[in-house]
C-alpha cells in the first residue's frame, strides 16, 4: 500500500557565510523527499532577533508534499542541516542555515522534540512574512486566524521588523532587469533572431532562458513538406508542449535565478492556428488553447522582432536547418502578415516592436547596447524602435 502524502511548510533562515547558497542548496536538498513541485516565498532580508550583536538573516518559507512522517521529516532536515556545514553555537546564536517544521498538514503534535504548529510562529514576523507570503489564506492548525492576519496582528502590537524582500547578486549579468519584469518573451516570425537575443539578454542580465522545445515536434519535418495534412496534429502537439513546458518551468522556478526571458509566449500558438487550420480543427483548437491558457502566467514584457519577409527567408536559409528546408517564401509572407496584426492589437502587457531589417545585435556590440538601453527603459504601453533609423 503506497504511503499517504502529506503537505508540510519549512521555514529557512541564515546568516553566516554565503546567505544565499546556503539557502539555495537547502532547497535542493528538499528534492530527494518532496513529491511533485517546491513552492516557496520569497526571500527576505530581516533584522536579527534576540542578543548579541548579529549580521541580518536570509529568510523563506517553501511548501511541499512528502510522505515522510513528522519525525522522519524533523531528522532529514536536521541531518540536511549537518551535511550543510551548519555549527551548533546555542539558542538565538548566528547560524550558517536553519530549517524548521513550521506546519505538518492538518496535524497537531506535541512530543519532546517536535512541537506542531511550530512553537512561538505567531510571534515571529520574520516567519510569519515570507509565510504570508506563500500562503496568505493559510489557517495553521489549532488557530483561528490565517497567517496573513497574524502578521498583521503581529506588526500592529510591536511594530514592523526590519523585512525587505532579498534580491540575489549574480554573477555574469552586467546589467539588470527592471524588477517589475519577472517574465520577458520575445517573439517574432520563423528566423527573426527570437533564439539568439534571448540567449545574448540572459548573458548580460543573469536571467534564467526558457528555450521553446520546437525541434521534439515528430511532425514538423512533415508539415512543412504537406502543410493542410499535417496542420492538426503539429499543431496540438505544439500548443501541448507549450503548455507543459511553461507550466513545468514555473511551477519550479529558479528562485535564484527569479527573472525568465523566454524566446516565445503562449499567445502567439493562435497565430499559426489560425494559419494552418480549417474551421472544424479551429474550433477544437479554441476550445483546447482557451482551457489551458487560463492556467499560466502572462509576460510582463514582450519584444517583438520585425522584419520584412526576404530578411526572415534569407535568415532562414543561412542557418539551414533540415526541417525548414521546405518552407516556402509564401508562407513565411502569410506568418509575416499575421505576426503584424496580431501584435498590432496586442495590449496585454507592455510590447516593444524592434523592427531588425537595419540592426544586427549578434555582431555589433553597439547595436546590441542600444537595444539593451531600449529595453531597460521599460516604457508602458507599445513602442516601436527602429534602430536602422538612427544609424
Amino acid at each position: 500500500m503506497a504511503a499517504r502524502t502529506k503537505t508540510v511548510w519549512l521555514g529557512f533562515g541564515g546568516n553566516i557565510g554565503d546567505r544565499a547558497a546556503y539557502l539555495r542548496r537547502a532547497l535542493e536538498g528538499l528534492r530527494e523527499i518532496a513529491i511533485g513541485p517546491v513552492k516557496t516565498s520569497k526571500i527576505y532580508e530581516t533584522d536579527p532577533v534576540g542578543p548579541g550583536d548579529q549580521g541580518k538573516y536570509l529568510n523563506l518559507c517553501a511548501r511541499l508534499t512528502t510522505t515522510l512522517n513528522p519525525k522522519e521529516l524533523l531528522d532529514f532536515c536536521q541531518n540536511l542541516e549537518q551535511q550543510l556545514g551548519r555549527v551548533s553555537r546555542g539558542h538565538w546564536a548566528p547560524r550558517e542555515i536553519d530549517i524548521d517544521i513550521l506546519c505538518y498538514d492538518r496535524e497537531i503534535h506535541s512530543q519532546e522534540n517536535l512541537i506542531l504548529p511550530h512553537p512561538g510562529i505567531a510571534e515571529r514576523q520574520f516567519v510569519l512574512a515570507p509565510l504570508a507570503e506563500l500562503d496568505p489564506e493559510l489557517v495553521l492548525p489549532g488557530f483561528q486566524d490565517s497567517v496573513s492576519a497574524l502578521l498583521q496582528k503581529l506588526r500592529a502590537s510591536e511594530g514592523p521588523q526590519g523585512i525587505t524582500e532579498y534580491r540575489v547578486q549574480l554573477q555574469g549579468g552586467s546589467r539588470i532587469l527592471p524588477d517589475a519584469m519577472r517574465y520577458v518573451a520575445v517573439e517574432g516570425v520563423i528566423g527573426a533572431g527570437k533564439t539568439t537575443l534571448v540567449k545574448m539578454l540572459c548573458e548580460r542580465m543573469a536571467c534564467q532562458a526558457l528555450f521553446e522545445e520546437f525541434e521534439n515536434n515528430p511532425f514538423l519535418a512533415d508539415f512543412y513538406r504537406d502543410r493542410h495534412r499535417f496542420a492538426f496534429q503539429t499543431q496540438v502537439f505544439f500548443l501541448l508542449s507549450r503548455f507543459r513546458q511553461i507550466q513545468e518551468h514555473f511551477n519550479q522556478q529558479d528562485l535564484f535565478h527569479p527573472q525568465v526571458v523566454s524566446d516565445y509566449m503562449f499567445a502567439k500558438d493562435k497565430i499559426f492556428a489560425t494559419q494552418n487550420l480549417d474551421e472544424n480543427e479551429m474550433g477544437l483548437y479554441q476550445r483546447l488553447s482557451g482551457l489551458l491558457e487560463k492556467q499560466l502566467p502572462h509576460p510582463d514584457y514582450v519584444i517583438y522582432l520585425q522584419a520584412d519577409t526576404k530578411t526572415l527567408m534569407s535568415r532562414i536559409r543561412q542557418r539551414d536547418r533540415y526541417y525548414e528546408r521546405n518552407i516556402d517564401e509564401g508562407y513565411i509572407e502569410s506568418l509575416n502578415q499575421a505576426y503584424n496584426n496580431f501584435f498590432h492589437y496586442y495590449n496585454d502587457s507592455p510590447l516593444l516592436i524592434l523592427n531588425t531589417n537595419h540592426i544586427d545585435f549578434v555582431r555589433s556590440p553597439d547595436d546590441l547596447n542600444l537595444l539593451l538601453d531600449q529595453i531597460l527603459k521599460a516604457p508602458a504601453g507599445s513602442t516601436y524602435f527602429s534602430p536602422g533609423a538612427q544609424h
